[in-house]
């Protein structure tokens, strides 16, 4: 029976087939028995060895996956790049691999390098031949009409100016050219080369107090270059702000020692026909005329006649309400009248520094 047996048997498989064997004296049963067994073997042998197989390889993956989870990959990154953008070894500020702490988790920063500016290149104006910057300053603080100042130093264009109630102003609104007085502050040989041009030019001023803000902060040498002055609002009645400025703004103008002409409009002379109220005739309201703006001007510009003298005084001074058009052959001999009486007036007036001269009425004081 045992030469029979399939090899492969365990030997307590072989006692059972034996056993069997003699039990049921039937080699037949035996046999089949040692064939059951022997598959059952096999079978049990392929489990085990893939159990083994299934442990080994939890045991590599187990043993690999910390690995994985410390590994690190660059990012990898698809922009472009110009090849400025790319730093050398020596620019990033590491002199070899040895000097960078691999180990450390935080991220090595590198030094911000100062941006560098690129120089700023200076035009060399004073180098230009001095036609050309004489030209330039004519460009920038001249105007072909003159300048006209309003009480807040704003210069408009002069054409087409007109009266309203805000005072002289131009129909075109602004100037169409833009003066930059702002370029004498540049340096001291740009101020002597360019001042005669902004302050020779004609300068027309809305009220004395346009022209007292002009005329306060400038030297005696400054005023000096001003040629010409236009009044275009000279305020003669009332005790308002504005003709209270008048003495103030006609005194600076002692620092004007070149001054060649003061025109003065707007200097109303119905103040002086308002006492009468039957019309005078010809001769004496021609004589009115002329001794009352001699001396209310006189008046309000008493430092500067001083200054001027008599002769001078009446060469440069322009009162325009003296050489108005009348239009009618009476009014027109009245107004020669009064040029001729102005002339006397003042001149005496300047000559006796005011002596004699009637102080203006203030009205009485009455009780309440």
């Amino acid at each position: 029976m045992e030469a029979s047996m399939p090899a492969g048997l365990s030997p307590s498989q072989r006692l059972q087939v034996i056993g069997t064997s003699i039990y049921s004296q039937c080699t037949a049963t035996a046999q089949s028995l040692a064939w059951s067994l022997l598959g059952q073997k096999r079978k049990c042998d392929d489990l085990e060895g893939d159990d083994h197989n299934n442990e080994e390889s939890i045991n590599e993956s187990e043993s690999a996956s910390p690995c994985r989870q410390l590994r690190k990959r660059t990012r990898i990154s698809y922009a472009e790049f110009a090849e400025s953008d790319v730093e050398s070894d020596a620019d990033s500020g590491y002199s070899s691999d040895s000097s960078v702490d691999w180990a450390s988790p935080s991220k090595q920063t590198k030094p911000k390098r100062a941006r560098k500016e690129k120089p700023v290149k200076v035009f060399p104006f004073l180098s230009l031949p001095s036609e050309l910057r004489n030209k330039i300053y004519s460009l920038a603080l001249e105007d072909p009409d003159g300048m006209v100042l309003h009480e807040g130093w704003r210069a408009t264009s002069s054409r087409n100016l007109v009266y309203s109630d805000q005072g002289y102003h131009s129909q075109e609104g602004q100037a169409s050219c833009t003066l930059i007085p702002s370029l004498l502050a540049v340096n001291k040989q740009i101020y002597a080369e360019a001042a005669a041009i902004l302050y020779s030019q004609p300068l027309h001023f809305v009220n004395t107090t346009a022209l007292h803000s002009f005329l306060a902060p400038l030297s005696n040498q400054t005023g000096s270059l001003i040629r010409k002055i236009t009044i275009h609002n000279y305020e003669n009645w009332g005790r308002g702000v504005r003709k209270a400025m008048n003495v103030s703004a006609m005194t600076l103008l002692r620092s004007c020692s070149n001054l060649e002409t003061l025109r003065i409009e707007g200097f109303s002379n119905y103040y002086w026909h308002g006492r009468y109220w039957n019309k005078p005739t010809t001769q004496k309201a021609g004589k009115i005329e002329g001794t009352g703006i001699a001396q209310q001007i006189y008046r309000d510009a008493a430092f500067w006649f001083d200054t001027m003298g008599a002769e001078r005084a009446l060469r440069v001074l322009d009162i325009s309400g003296l050489q108005r058009d009348t239009g009618d052959a009476n009014d027109e001999e009245a107004l020669r009248i009064a040029n001729v009486v102005f002339v006397e007036e003042l001149t005496a007036l300047i000559n006796r520094k005011g002596r004699g001269m009637k102080k203006s009425r203030k009205p009485k004081a009455t009780r309440a």
